[in-house]
């Protein structure tokens, strides 16, 4: 993605500017071409209207914490998706892991530094699952995506400081001439069978769902079904108490399907796309929390809130912006949330953010997670 000197002078030119009372009057265009659909670290106009759109949203809250810089350059859309494991005796020593689309997996603390790397290829999502039973115990499993391979890597979290072990039965590849660059990832777990899923999905749309079988001490995967959208997807999340699959279509919005493989119906969310004015493309990442589900709004620098009940009602919309010593987040591609209480620092759980325009003292330098305390979020759904 070009990302070089030009663009960040105007980056942090027009960020100044729109900070007058004579910018904020800036319109968003009505009439969205195909340039203007482009992220904003690749197109000027995309970054006029995002900062613009952004300056719309009502709520904001501000970061907490940040993490050590990603493995990259400052000019590489590096850092992808976050996922957060929670230690299961000692929570103060929980770990996120954030995937680097340049090159591996990093592991952080929860005071952002970086305590582990695992080069095992560009990684581009991933996700937590606890409590899968194999070789006679439950385990915790780390899943991603790997852009090298063209695969799924599957990794048991130990669970006394967080370090993987692959535990992978074969090299998991997807067909690639059904899967156009594999995506996003997540789990899923059909209470109602009791039965795992590693879901996949690429660039094309397809969506793929394998049963995650225990083979002796590793884990086999076997596709349970595929489903096709209409474009590129890439965001999805899982809640296992209502049974439900929400997949983002960036170009579109948020599905919702059954987990259970067997079930085909498919419903679309109320006002997760362009029709709601708070919604920008490209819908990214998706997370649930308590009754909550977040998705990441790229195309105006945002965060959308959706119940879990019933028909999804979108609730509100908040933006994260700069406190005295950490810069605010800017499109988003993945993100990750825990309810439970952690550490002293986050006593009520903790939000975490990719962040895709990272700035130190006024210089860009390569992109982070950001940390949020979670009753911030929760204070702006009680007003």
């Amino acid at each position: 993605m070009i990302r070089n000197f030009f663009l960040f002078i105007f980056i942090i030119t027009f960020f100044v500017v729109c900070q007058s009372p004579v910018e904020k009057k800036i319109e968003i265009t009505t009439t969205t071409t195909n340039q203007e659909k482009m992220e904003a670290r690749e197109d000027s106009i995309a970054l006029i209207n995002a900062y613009a759109a952004q300056e719309k949203i009502e709520w904001f809250i501000t970061p907490d914490v940040e993490t050590r810089m990603i493995r990259a350059t400052s000019e590489d859309d590096a850092a992808d998706d976050p996922a957060i494991w929670k230690h299961p005796t000692e929570s103060h020593k929980s770990l996120v892991f954030g995937s680097n689309k340049k090159g591996g997996l990093a592991t952080y603390n929860l005071s952002g530094t970086e305590v582990a790397y695992y080069s095992i290829g560009n990684i581009n999502n991933v996700d937590v699952l606890y409590n899968f039973p194999l070789n006679g115990s439950l385990i915790t499993v780390l899943g991603c995506t790997n852009r090298t391979s063209q695969g799924i890597n599957l990794f048991k979290i130990n669970p006394q400081d967080g370090s993987l072990e692959n535990i992978a039965a074969d090299s998991l590849l997807v067909d690639q001439d059904l899967i156009d660059d594999i995506y996003g990832f997540c789990f899923a777990k059909d209470e109602t069978t009791q039965k795992f899923y590693a879901v996949i999905n690429g660039k094309n749309g397809l969506m793929q769902q394998f049963e995650m079988k225990a083979t002796d001490s590793k884990i086999a995967l076997k596709l349970s079904r595929s489903v096709q959208f209409d474009s590129q997807t890439e965001g999805m999340t899982a809640d296992t108490e209502s049974g439900f699959l929400y997949v983002g279509e960036e170009a579109k919005g948020i599905w919702k399907l059954s987990i259970s493989p067997t079930n085909s119906d498919k419903s679309f969310l109320h006002l997760s796309d362009d029709s709601n004015p708070n919604i920008a493309y490209d819908i990214e990442g998706l997370t649930i929390f308590g009754n909550y589900l977040i998705a990441s709004s790229q195309g105006n620098f945002s965060y959308a809130i959706f119940e879990l009940e019933g028909d999804n009602r979108y609730l509100t919309s908040f933006k994260i912006t700069n406190n005295d010593n950490i810069d605010g987040v800017e499109e988003t591609d993945g993100l990750d949330v825990i309810g439970d209480s952690i550490s002293v620092d986050f006593p009520n759980g903790m939000l975490v953010l990719q962040d895709g325009f990272n700035f130190e003292n006024g210089q860009q330098i390569p992109q982070n997670f950001k940390y949020v305390r979670l009753e911030k979020v929760l204070n702006i759904l009680k007003r």
